[in-house]
């Protein structure tokens, strides 16, 4: 089973357009699903509007994936020469 898991990961990795394609065609069923479910009780502003909630899942996603990573780089990462410059 392991090996099988391997072989269909490196296939992704070769391809890693496919692998995009992939991930916004699930994206877009998610947003055409949101789309056609039918509404029974409107709680939020955003119910009103077909597709919102997949929609504002997309972009808090990638509001968090990009901060994220501008944070790491800002706070975290250090310079290549950090741990072979001189201390004054």
């Amino acid at each position: 089973m392991s090996s099988a898991l391997v072989r269909v990961i490196d296939r992704l990795r070769e391809r890693p357009d496919r692998l995009r394609a992939v991930f916004f065609g699930l994206l877009g069923l998610f947003v055409a699903y949101d789309v056609f479910t039918p509404r029974h009780e409107l709680h939020f502003w955003g119910d009103r509007v077909r597709g919102f909630w997949a929609l504002f899942a997309l972009l808090g996603g990638l509001v968090m994936a990009k901060g994220m990573k501008g944070l790491g780089h800002l706070w975290l990462m250090k310079p290549e020469d950090f741990y072979d410059r001189e201390e004054d």
